[in-house]
């Protein structure tokens, strides 16, 4: 055997899995709407891209970056927080650039967790929450997210002994894949069962500009979670800037110079023209043009699956509508290959965001709308056509 044995339990990325069974149609002439993968389709402002093309020329741009992150860069990010939250952050101890915010949420389970230690995660929850496990064998425990307690994890529901050996807990708001948005009093709660057992809090505020009720809140506004709290931030839902790999976690200094020191044994840093056009991103703030736009196609999208007569709550936040498969079908993956095959529109199958996700399916509005009108009179056809046939 040539490969680890924690391979054998290691899926494939559901996105790329995804993205394969999409190209494998593509290639056969089939036309495919992907509604899976979250991918937004409009550019960055030109302020942005300018902007890294005129750092990519200066000789400092080819030499190693510093791998907490450019002064500039973390500064911005500082102010940022202050003006949106009015959370005020030392740049120099309490704020890291990295290389996106993928690999900094799994890379922060070794700087915190021993190997007695349990991770305890949402479910449903994003993907990558679920890679300390299988790739470094933590224990872990599932937080339900429920429409009962409109998809925020209740602590008193974890076993005491799971809570007794916690040490991290991903949390996700605006949340992918449900929409929800957690209010200040649901993080001052959390901060509270934090220090009462002793745990750490990784928010991932990946959707703090995709906001349609409410308001998307820090979990540094609550002043006792500085202590117990780092926060991931991203470029690539807010600024369009998914290729470019860039993020930043923000938080407790103590927490942030162990990732740190994970991080600088990992890799070496942000690409420092990548990080100039994150300084011109900030500074010129989110196109209201594309936000409005994810408005447009969350209103579109909701009439139609509404029309398709399939159930959901509408999302506060984030990109996504988190739906229950129809009566019938045995569970959401066997839903979305018989879409995808038979309609060609993709969605992901709601298991790839944990055990509760058997009865739904993920569908991201990150496309035009013509893409949206198109699926779903594909969407409609197919459902006529099966109505009657759920095998």
């Amino acid at each position: 055997m040539l490969t680890a044995h924690r391979m054998q339990a290691l899926p494939p990325y559901i996105f790329a899995k995804i993205d394969q069974e999409v190209r494998a149609l593509e290639r056969q002439g089939r036309s495919v709407i992907d509604l899976g993968i979250s991918d937004p389709n409009q550019p960055p402002r030109n302020s942005v891209t300018r902007a890294l093309s005129e750092a990519s020329t200066t000789p400092a741009s080819h030499r190693y970056p510093p791998i907490r992150g450019a002064e500039a860069l973390r500064r911005q990010i500082a102010d940022w927080y202050r003006r949106r939250f009015q959370v005020d952050l030392d740049p120099d101890r309490e704020v890291l650039v990295t290389l996106g915010s993928k690999e900094a949420l799994v890379h922060l389970s070794l700087a915190v967790v021993d190997r007695d230690g349990v991770v305890l995660v949402p479910d449903p929850g994003y993907p990558a929450y679920f890679m300390p496990h299988a790739l470094f064998g933590f224990d872990q425990a599932t937080v339900p997210l429920t429409r009962r307690h409109g998809f925020l994890p209740v602590v008193s529901t974890v076993h005491a002994g799971d809570l007794e050996r916690a040490q991290l807990m991903y949390v996700n708001y605006p949340n992918n894949p449900t929409g929800a948005v957690a209010s200040r009093e649901f993080w001052n709660d959390l901060v509270r069962e934090a220090r009462r057992w002793d745990f750490v809090i990784c928010s991932d505020l990946a959707y703090a500009d995709l906001i349609y009720e409410g308001r998307a809140v820090s979990v540094l506004e609550i002043p006792e979670a500085r202590a117990v709290s780092v926060e991931s931030i991203t470029f690539s839902k807010s600024y369009n800037m998914q290729g470019f790999r860039l993020a930043a976690m923000v938080g407790s200094e103590e927490i942030l110079d162990a990732l740190w020191r994970v991080e600088s044994q990992i890799n070496s840093g942000v690409y420092s023209a990548i990080q100039s056009a994150g300084v011109r991103a900030m500074l010129d703030g989110p196109d209201p043009e594309v936000l409005e736009s994810y408005r447009e196609r969350r209103q579109l999208l909701g009439q139609g699956l509404a029309e398709l007569g399939l159930e959901f709550e509408w999302p506060r936040g984030a990109v996504y509508f988190w739906v229950k498969i129809p009566s019938g079908w045995p569970e959401s993956e066997t839903y979305a290959k018989r879409l995808l095959q038979e309609a060609g529109v993709a969605v992901t199958p709601g298991t790839a965001f944990g055990p509760s996700g058997a009865d739904y399916i993920r569908v991201s509005y990150t496309r035009p709308l013509n893409d949206l009108t198109q699926a779903l009179r594909k969407w409609k056809i197919l459902s006529q056509h099966t109505a009657l046939d759920r095998k």
